[in-house]
């Protein structure tokens, strides 16, 4: 038989990739034992890396702070200096790790850094480093209600003029809530994340000092402040009693839609579904560690909004963000959630999150020198300090509610979280199968992402990132002109084994129609189409068609490979090289995705330059149809005509023979696309 070239390069592309093979992370069964020394670890790292942030204070020589200690930085200041008490207590209170000499040290630092917050803090006299006195202020009770459980943890250390110092202003804090309703909004800007963490402060004042006299007025508002935060617009009609009174009594209005999804900063935000979500969780702690009955108000939707939210995790612990997302990727830990879960409610999904995510949190540590903000974060000692302090909380879940319930396995919880959603709240639909994750948003941002998670990544699950304009693309005009998107039309629906969406967008500012439709099929493919039309007359000087998001940075191993048409090609994020135009009309990275271009202007991959602010990874972003050759269009001409097929977790060479086998076919009906599917069988889909 003779040997083509095509031939050829299929067998060299068949050979396993080895690049991305490699295991970052070893990630294994853990031992009860064998977590909460990791959790130990991970704090013990995190106060010596703290070490060198701190400041003795100029004003008394008993005090002193981690960080700047300014009273208006609301994720660092006052903030991160009672995130490392928690974290410094905890230690103390329950870790054999520390030798003599660093429980003292950890002790005199815990008590220096609140003789600083008490003085400093608006009932106090004295001012911080920025001139003026912390407290009373938006985050403030937050910060008050950790500060206070850290002091807690190591009370029997305090002197008790500190300990009536301590009660002054967790105090102060929590009466601010008295004589007000907790607020609410369900679109956009949620309320559910400031009424948890304002609860936490009223729950810390009423469990942390039962003789004051406002401890009863503090319990009672902490229960409508929680039964606030995670509160839908169904509850305004719930004659359910709990702790007393109707929810519908409760109730002061929704920060949630009514399928328990939510939105903050304009879209939909996992990172403030879990963090919502854990206050709830520290105040059942803070009643638990009082040695009081958890109120049922505690609860308020909790499992609810987890049922939602896991639809959303990938099997690493990590969220998908099928809206982008506008903080670090990695810098958001959900680990305090998932230990609660794990531990307070016996949730065996949340206990296998908490084992693997764990590891990751601890391996980045390990990279960073016993930084906690993760490779390419911006935010250092900030983002250190919080995630100290989200250790601090899945270690004391362990000691306060008690071990965690065992662990679901890998294919049950693949199968407990694969399915279709189609959500009308958020405009989103997803399908998750063993193999992809896909979802396609046509509300608050007009993007698409398809994410592998097949089995056998463990070591090295990161992959796709989140992209403006993810698989629907732009177009740069000239001249540039307004650049916005309106989506006039779109519609979705099941199918026997996926999901139809449809939208038809007008783009920048309205000077170009796109109609778009996404077939997800089966277990690892989706069907990209479009259709552009001019609806002015335009000069496009660059077509960014198909956008398709990959990490390339130190977390995912720092390399990428790309096989394509012509051969194979590594993009080493420490050494950026010039966008690659490819000839073929297929492309695969890592033996994870892979992509065929049915029509359209060229395969590209662009690889990012370096870490992008905001998000904190470097993404390289595969293009099914690229190009930045200047071309002019009269109204009503057509700008561009795309069709490609997406696949996951298949090889360079399975991605070869698949671009081979598709057939375009002419019918009654119109023009329909023949594909083989990877998993076996073959899929029809009619074309625009």
């Amino acid at each position: 038989m003779q040997m083509t070239p095509y031939k050829l390069l299929l067998i060299i592309l068949l050979l396993p990739v080895c690049v991305q093979s490699k295991e970052l992370y070893q990630v294994r069964q853990l031992s009860e034992r064998e977590l909460l020394q990791t959790y130990t670890s991970v704090m013990h790292d995190g106060c010596r890396h703290a070490e060198k942030f701190w400041t003795n204070w100029t004003v008394d020589a008993r005090g002193g702070m981690w960080g700047t200690g300014r009273s208006d930085l609301m994720n660092e200041g006052v903030r991160a200096i009672s995130e490392m008490v928690l974290t410094s207590g905890a230690l103390l209170k329950y870790s054999e790790v520390l030798t003599e000499a660093e429980r003292k040290e950890y002790t005199r630092k815990c008590i220096a850094s609140l003789r600083y917050c008490v003085a400093t803090h608006v009932s106090g006299t004295q001012k911080c480093p920025d001139g003026k006195p912390w407290g009373n202020s938006w985050q403030s009770a937050m910060w008050t209600g950790t500060l206070g459980f850290g002091s807690w943890l190591i009370w029997d250390k305090i002197d008790p003029a500190l300990q009536k110092d301590i009660e002054r202003i967790v105090g102060s804090e929590a009466d601010r809530f008295l004589n007000v309703k907790p607020p609410a909004g369900s679109s956009s800007d949620t309320k559910a994340e400031e009424n948890g963490w304002n609860l936490t402060c009223l729950s810390v004042a009423a469990n942390m000092f039962p003789a004051n006299p406002h401890a009863a007025a503090w319990n009672e508002k902490a229960l409508e402040y929680v039964m606030n935060t995670l509160s839908a617009p169904q509850d305004e009609q719930d004659k359910t009693v709990v702790n007393g009174r109707p929810v519908s009594e409760w109730s002061t209005g929704a920060n949630i839609h009514s399928d328990f999804t939510l939105e903050n900063h304009g879209f939909f935000h996992p990172a403030y579904v879990g963090c919502s979500s854990y206050f709830l969780t520290e105040m059942a702690m803070h009643y638990t560690f009082a040695g009081r009955p958890v109120p049922k108000a505690a609860t308020h939707h909790l499992m609810d909004v987890w049922g939602m939210f896991q639809t959303f995790l990938l099997p690493w612990g990590e969220s998908a963000f099928p809206q982008g997302m506008d903080w670090e990727l990695h810098g958001l830990p959900f680990l305090n959630l998932y230990a609660s879960l794990a531990s307070y409610q016996k949730d065996p999904l949340a206990a296998r999150y908490e084992r693997i995510f764990l590891q990751y949190m601890r391996s980045w540590q390990i990279m960073c020198d016993g930084d906690l903000a993760a490779p390419g974060s911006r935010l250092g000692f900030t983002r250190h300090a919080i995630n100290c302090e989200q250790a601090a909380w899945g270690f004391l879940s362990h000691k306060i509610f008690g071990p965690p319930v065992k662990e679901i396995s890998a294919p049950k919880a693949a199968a407990l979280t694969k399915g279709i959603h189609l959500r009308d709240s958020l405009q989103t639909a997803t399908h998750r199968t063993d193999d992809k994750f896909i979802s396609m948003s046509w509300g608050n941002k007009v993007m698409g992402m398809i994410i592998p998670i097949g089995e056998g990544h463990e070591g090295n699950p990161n992959f796709t990132a989140p992209i403006v304009n993810g698989l629907v693309g732009s177009f740069e005009l000239t001249p540039r002109g307004e650049t916005k998107t309106t989506v006039t039309a779109h519609s979705w629906r099941e199918t026997p084994n996926g999901f139809e969406t449809s939208a038809t967008l007008l783009l920048n500012g309205g000077r170009l129609k796109q109609t778009v439709t996404i077939h997800s099929i089966g277990e690892k493919t989706l069907v990209y189409q479009d259709r552009v039309i001019a609806v002015s007359d335009v000069t496009i000087s660059e077509e960014r068609g198909l956008p398709l998001g990959i990490e390339n940075d130190e977390i995912t191993g720092g390399t990428r490979t790309l096989s394509h048409g012509d051969g194979r090609m590594v993009f080493d994020f420490k050494k950026p090289q010039k966008p690659l135009a490819m000839a073929g009309s297929w492309a695969n990275v890592d033996g994870r995705l892979g992509l065929v271009a049915v029509s359209g202007t060229g395969l590209t991959y662009t690889q990012a330059t370096g870490y992008q602010p905001g998000i904190s990874i470097c993404q390289d972003i595969l293009y099914g149809s690229f190009s930045n050759h200047s071309r002019t269009f009269k109204a009503g001409e057509e700008v561009a005509r795309r069709v490609a097929i997406i696949f996951v977790e298949v090889t360079p060479g399975k991605t070869a023979s698949l671009a081979k086998s598709f057939k375009v076919q002419e019918t009654a009906a119109g023009k329909v696309l023949e594909l083989k599917l990877p998993e076996s069988g073959t899929s029809k889909i009619p074309l625009l």
